[in-house]
């Protein structure tokens, strides 16, 4: 019997980062970027995304910083990108917008939880509920149409410090807000209430 797959809007890609050990070198740091995955069905995507290590597997959590695999590597970072976009400003449908960001502390739990919010509202499209029923710009596109990708950034040193982001191939100021409104509404889906912080969104332009 052959199982029955449902397609998806677009195709992704997800990416893992390896640490840069202090490097500066752009170069040194597209090499540590590996390509894990890409899906094109919702049932491809689901059967690959669990097998990945959750954010609070392989970031730092106060007391260590994790090796993972037979290599012992430290992963920093993950991104999942449309198909054809890599998770770099440079790329060139990165630098016609910017990006949406949280950096804050946060339970390892709630991370993890943000980031798979995250993850589902673009690859299950749910970035569009209630707010692209209306027209979102003059051509019609839906709001899902002007993200390129997210990631989830441990940015800590000294102590435990998390970055997620949402990239964006505009910089509407309309546009941008609408998507920010509905951003936190998904990441902070399923958050216990005893747990709920609300997470501070700020803008960054992308630029050479």
């Amino acid at each position: 019997m052959v199982e029955e797959t449902h397609p998806l809007q677009n195709e992704w890609v997800m990416w893992e980062h390896k640490a840069n050990q202090g490097s500066k070198d752009p170069d040194k740091w597209k090499e540590n970027m590996k390509q894990l995955y890409e899906s094109s069905t919702v049932e491809d995507f689901w059967r690959y995304f669990q097998h990945v290590p959750k954010p609070s597997e392989v970031f730092f959590d106060g007391d260590c910083r994790k090796m993972v695999g037979p290599e012992a590597k430290t992963i920093e970072e993950y991104s999942l990108f449309k198909k054809g976009i890599e998770p770099e400003w440079g790329d060139p449908q990165n630098l016609t917008g910017g990006e949406w960001f949280c950096r804050q502390f946060l339970e390892l739990e709630v991370l993890d939880l943000y980031w798979q919010n995250l993850v589902m509202s673009c690859v299950g499209e749910t970035i569009d509920d209630d707010v692209a029923g209306d027209d979102d710009a003059e051509d019609g596109s839906s709001l899902l149409s002007y993200v390129n990708g997210a990631r989830v950034v441990d940015k800590s040193r000294h102590y435990p410090l998390y970055k997620l982001e949402l990239w964006i191939n505009t910089r509407d100021p309309v546009i941008k807000e609408r998507i920010k409104n509905k951003l936190i509404e998904i990441i902070t889906d399923g958050q216990p209430v005893t747990k709920r912080l609300q997470p501070k969104f700020d803008w960054r332009d992308h630029s050479n």
